[in-house]
C-alpha cells in the first residue's frame, strides 16, 4: 500500500472553461474522484450524470448552489459542512464574499461509499479511512506508522483504507471513508 502525502498548494490547477474557477485533482480511482475546487465566481457547474456528489468547505466564506429548476439552494458557508446531491442538478455555483476553495468527492450515484465526512477534535476518526484532508489548525497524525504533521491543504490518501492516530488535534479536518 501506498500512503501519499499532498500539498495542496503543489497540486496542479486546470482552469474550468467557463473561467470561473480551477480543478486540482488529487486521486481518481474506479469508483470514486477527489478533487479541490477553487471558485471565483458565479458559473455553471459541470454535469456529472450518474454520480453522486459531496463538497466540504476548506477556504472562504462558503458557496451556495443554486437550481436551474427552482429547487431550494444548498448551502455550503460553514467549515466542516458537507452538503450532498447528485451530479445530474443543473446548478449554477456562487462563492459568498470572495473566492472559496471546496473539496469535492465523486462516486457512482448507485453505490455506497466512499463519504466525505467532517473531522473536529470531538468527532476523530475511528474507522479506516481512504483519505485525511486538514482544513484547519495542526494535525499531529499517525498512519502506516508514519508520523505526519499536516497543516491546512496538507492530504493524506491511500488505494486501501489505513488507519489514522490522532495525537493532536486542529479544529477541523475531512475524512474520505
Amino acid at each position: 500500500m501506498t500512503l501519499r502525502h499532498i500539498r495542496l498548494h503543489t497540486v496542479p490547477a486546470s482552469p474550468w472553461k467557463n473561467g470561473a474557477g480551477t480543478t486540482r485533482l488529487l486521486t481518481e480511482q474506479p469508483e470514486w474522484r477527489l478533487s479541490v475546487a477553487s471558485i471565483t465566481r458565479p458559473a455553471p457547474f459541470s454535469s456529472f450524470a450518474g454520480l453522486f456528489r459531496q463538497m466540504g468547505l476548506l477556504t472562504g466564506s462558503g458557496v451556495r448552489l443554486l437550481s436551474v429548476s427552482g429547487a431550494p439552494p444548498l448551502l455550503l458557508d460553514q467549515p466542516g459542512g458537507v452538503i450532498r446531491f447528485s451530479g445530474d442538478l443543473p446548478l449554477t455555483g456562487a462563492p459568498l464574499n470572495g473566492p472559496v476553495d471546496v473539496l469535492n468527492l465523486m462516486r457512482p450515484a448507485n453505490r455506497t461509499g466512499p463519504d466525505l465526512t467532517a473531522i473536529t477534535p470531538e468527532n476523530l476518526p475511528s474507522d479506516a479511512l481512504l483519505g485525511f484532508i486538514a482544513a484547519e489548525g495542526h494535525w499531529d497524525v499517525i498512519a502506516e506508522e508514519q508520523h505526519y504533521t499536516l497543516a491546512p491543504g496538507d492530504i493524506l490518501l491511500s488505494e486501501v483504507p489505513f488507519k489514522l492516530t490522532v495525537l493532536k488535534a486542529g479544529q477541523i479536518a475531512y475524512a474520505v471513508t
